[in-house]
């Protein structure tokens, strides 16, 4: 059954008035009709079950809530993806698939490589971007909450900012500390504390990036013997954590 994301202040009633852009992917793209079913969102954790009325006096579609249902299709901990900013059509991907995976939220991040520069209204109309990227990966994968994608920032503010939580920073360098032994000394999150995994750019994080981090109590730890790239490393790790921690798999 096809999903869509409504706004919560867009039910009613026991109605669901449907976005220009939705009613026009309903429509036009779907060929739905009056009395097709259909599943809607709103973000909160309810999925409702609606029958299509039509067209309403305001241009948009409007549906008839049948039924409703709260599913918690989320990780039972917080693990968010704190990204160096990727070129081109790589960070709306990582973005995608991240929120597919089940990560909490997505923190663009401004490094010393990074390439992409974002000022002014760009940054603002970027992010805005990447939110309904996540919005969208929502409804593909079923998840009923959409992860934040926030504001791009630089890394000497996030990790001042969550200098008291856990940050594993992946770094290729590291041979010491891998993700397999943190995961053995059970340095990974088993409750509601959120923890967060941070990886580089195109060309990663420079040696002073990471003692910078050190300093501010970030973990740097290695995926391996191979060089990832940055759509790659930050999903993997996420997804053995996840897996070892029993939500996949």
């Amino acid at each position: 059954m096809h999903r869509f994301f409504v706004n919560s202040k867009d039910i009613e009633d026991q109605q669901v008035w449907f976005s220009p852009a939705e009613s026009r992917h309903i429509e036009r793209v779907l060929r739905l009709r009056g009395g097709d079913m259909v599943l809607v969102f709103d973000g909160s954790g309810w999925e409702y079950q609606v029958e299509l009325l039509g067209r309403a006096s305001s241009g948009g579609m409007v549906g008839q809530i049948v039924g409703k249902e709260y599913l918690d299709r989320e990780v039972p901990f917080k693990l968010s993806l704190v990204q160096g900013i990727a070129k081109g059509e790589k960070m709306d991907t990582i973005i995608q698939k991240a929120v597919e995976v089940g990560i909490d939220s997505i923190h663009p991040l401004l490094t010393e490589r990074t390439v992409v520069k974002l000022e002014g209204s760009k940054t603002k109309q970027r992010q805005e971007r990447w939110q309904t990227i996540s919005q969208q990966a929502c409804k593909q994968c079923g998840r009923n909450r959409i992860p934040v994608v926030y504001p791009p920032t630089d890394l000497v503010s996030f990790l001042e900012q969550h200098q008291e939580q856990p940050v594993l920073m992946l770094y290729e360098s590291e041979q010491d500390y891998t993700l397999r032994q943190v995961i053995r000394d059970h340095l990974l999150p088993c409750d509601k504390q959120p923890w967060y995994l941070l990886v580089g750019p195109e060309g990663g994080f420079s040696a002073a990036e990471v003692s910078l981090a050190q300093e501010k109590g970030a973990v740097p730890v290695g995926l391996g013997p191979r060089i990832l790239r940055t759509e790659t490393a930050g999903l993997l790790a996420a997804g053995i954590i996840l897996y070892e921690l029993g939500d996949l798999g």
